[in-house]
């Protein structure tokens, strides 16, 4: 019976399984944020999916379809309240894909195989904002249960079903009561960071009380040749239930990085791998009464692993961060896409040896697992002894159509990937009981030193707060006696203040009496003052009147003055027309004059000759004829002089010598009158210059 069960445990060790490289995609519901900022706008996305198809839409071409992917199942978790518009009508029909749904086609059938010894993966790869680590951790309560139709991520509920699994075999072991095999399990825990290519322990027990990852130190990675690489030193837990591996992946995610991208405002700039291990320890009973019982431990390990955003964007200041990051994701391209072409080499070398057709020898690529510590650590979940499951998480925006196009086009071709999974080997332990005492040995003092560095990491935080407080303790000690001096020099104060004040008051009072006659005094003066303010406001109201009155009178008299101005230059104007004229006529008076006065002469003269030969009394009668023919043609040329004028023009003319005189009197007494005017008008504005002054 035992040689058949060493042989039935031999055959299991050499079991091998052929599987493929599983990849699923999923787009992502619209935050609030992108919702708002396409209200108005026609909802549409990026990508469409039906069954295990996923087509991407080119914007810019009229949302025509770019390119058409396969995978194990396209996962569509858009809401149909977002009221997508779609451009193939089969679309429409994609079944809304809940945390629940995602988890029972990619993680619920890899559960069982950890407790039969096989390794497994699940790991999330797309850009910051599409969702990677929701879809592995999700929304979880510790304190609630895990299941159903809420948002807990993969991880928990790979955790829950664990435990599940764990309490029925537990069950069946129980069942044995009288059976020589015996069998326990215990599950470990450990959660690990890359890191600008660096691997840091975010369950550290120095890091318990603390957030943020200031104290994180860096661990190294070792190569063993049996289990593969593994991280040294790395802090593990052994865990009872599902709430106690919640807590420790809270934990662990308060000291991960992040930042703030330009998608994301709380992205994750690190790898983060979710280890939980299975470990059966069998119980083989003794052979013979010589013997031990016999000790055979297997484990089976499981993957979670979160990767960071493979988008090119990100500040300015963390381009050294996010090289980093594209340096890891490369790594991880060129070990899958080298996996993949070394497969079809041999592939093709084994269908030529088949048919006997003719092959073409290739050199087989070195696969680059040690590029990065990212592909070193995760070399035997990518290409060696695990079943492997990839969820290419993608964003329904259209500014991210670049980085979805490139994500569905890596993940298809990493989903022709297939691997060779086999059972761990079983560490057999064949001694007299002391090496399974050793080590279970090993483990309490492994635990004990955890709990040793809990301890002292709490013992150091209470001295710490112990001598914070002595600090304190001593500061308040001092501050306490200071306070009491400043007290007791505040009461004196106090007392001389008190008294100060009781004299002051006296004084006051005085000064107040005082005050008090001196208002009354100043009240009698404001009233005379106020009386003596309305005689002026009296005063001021009748000079206001003056005022107003004399202005009116200027303004009459400016009037006036006005009016004697247009006279004025009117008579000038008349008056040097009648001049004009009267000089004409004089002129024209003093020529017939003149003519006159010729003629008298010349006939004078010819009378004074015969008047010397006439007698006395014949002179006397001539002359006396002279004279009144002197006078007839002196009346004579009047008359003609008056017949060559208008009628009435010598009145007319002697009219005008007295209008001219009497307007030239008139111009003067009008301009001795203007003059008088102006001094007037000066003394009134300098009469109200005065007042105005006053």
């Amino acid at each position: 019976m035992d040689d058949a069960n060493e042989a039935s445990d031999a055959f299991r060790s050499r079991v091998t399984e052929i599987t493929r490289f599983k990849v699923f995609s999923r787009v992502r519901p619209f935050i609030t944020e992108e919702l708002v900022e396409m209200q108005g706008q026609e909802r549409r996305s990026v990508v469409e999916m039906t069954d295990n198809k996923t087509v991407i839409l080119d914007p810019k071409e009229g949302w025509a379809p770019k390119a058409q992917f396969e995978f194990d199942a396209s996962l569509w978790s858009i809401p149909p309240e977002h009221r997508i518009v779609h451009t193939f009508y089969d679309t429409k029909r994609s079944t809304y894909a809940t945390q629940k749904d995602v988890y029972e086609l990619i993680g619920r059938d890899l559960v069982p195989h950890v407790f039969d010894g096989f390794n497994s993966c699940i790991l999330t790869y797309g850009q910051t904002g599409s969702g990677k680590t929701y879809t592995m951790m999700g929304i979880y309560d510790p304190n609630a249960s895990c299941g159903g139709n809420g948002e807990e991520g993969i991880i928990p509920r790979v955790s829950n079903d664990l435990f599940l699994i764990l309490a029925g075999k537990q069950a069946e072991e129980t069942k044995k009561a009288e059976a020589n095999e015996r069998v326990r399990f215990r599950i470990e825990v450990s959660f690990v960071e890359i890191y600008m290519e660096r691997v840091r322990d975010l369950l550290d027990p120095a890091l318990k009380n603390s957030k943020g990852n200031e104290k994180l130190q860096d661990a190294r990675i070792r190569q063993d040749p049996y289990s593969g690489p593994f991280v040294e030193g790395v802090t593990k837990y052994q865990v009872e239930n599902w709430a106690q591996c919640c807590l420790l992946l809270e934990r662990g995610s308060m000291h991960r990085t992040t930042c703030a991208t330009a998608v994301h405002n709380q992205s994750s700039r690190s790898h983060a791998i979710f280890q939980l291990t299975v470990i059966q320890e069998r119980t083989l009973p003794a052979k013979d009464r010589y013997s031990r019982p016999t000790v055979r431990y297997q484990a089976g390990r499981i993957n979670l692993v979160d990767l960071a955003g493979s988008e090119r964007g990100g500040f300015q200041e963390y381009v050294k961060e996010s090289a980093a990051i594209n340096i890891s994701l490369l790594a991880l391209r060129r070990v899958i896409d080298n996996l993949t072409e070394r497969q079809n080499i041999l592939m093709e070398q084994a269908k030529a040896e088949i048919t006997g057709a003719y092959y073409q020898e290739r050199t087989l690529p070195q696969v680059p697992f040690r590029d990065s510590v990212l592909t070193w650590l995760l070399s035997d979940s990518i290409g060696g002894n695990a079943r492997t499951t990839m969820v290419a998480t993608i964003s329904p925006l259209v500014k991210n159509y670049g980085d979805t196009l490139a994500t569905l086009q890596w993940s298809s071709k990493a989903r022709n990937l297939v691997t060779l999974v086999k059972v761990n080997d079983a560490q057999t332990t064949v001694a007299d009981g002391m090496a399974s005492k050793a080590g279970e040995l090993h483990n309490a003092v492994r635990i004990q030193r955890q709990n040793m560095d809990s301890l002292r990491e709490a013992l150091r935080q209470k001295q710490e707060l112990a001598e914070r407080l002595e600090r304190e303790s001593r500061s308040m000690a001092r501050q306490t006696a200071k306070n009491k001096e400043v007290l007791s020099a505040l009461q004196q104060k106090f007392k001389a203040i008190t008294v100060q004040r009781t004299l002051q008051r006296a004084v006051w009072q005085k000064k107040l009496k005082l005050l008090k006659a001196q208002q009354e005094k100043v009240a009698s003066q404001l009233q005379a003052k106020q009386k003596e303010l309305e005689v002026v406001c009296g005063h001021q109201s009748t000079l206001k009147e003056g005022r107003e009155k004399l202005q009116q009178r200027l303004e009459a008299e400016r009037k006036r003055e006005e009016e004697l101005s247009l006279m004025i230059a009117e008579k000038e104007s008349k008056t040097e027309e009648n001049a004009d004229l009267f000089a004409a006529l004089e002129v024209q008076y003093k020529a017939a004059l003149d003519e006159v006065q010729a003629e008298v002469l010349a006939q004078k003269g010819a009378v004074d000759g015969q008047f010397k030969a006439l007698t006395p009394r014949d002179r006397i009668d001539a002359v006396r004829r002279d004279v009144e023919e002197a006078n007839k043609r002196a009346n004579m040329m009047e008359a003609k002089i008056k017949e060559s004028k208008q009628p009435g023009w010598s009145e007319r003319v002697a009219q005008d010598g007295k209008d001219v005189v009497e307007l030239q009197r008139e111009r003067n007494e009008l301009r001795r009158k203007l003059d008088e005017l102006r001094l007037r008008k000066e003394e009134l504005r300098r009469t109200l210059r005065k007042r105005g002054g006053k």
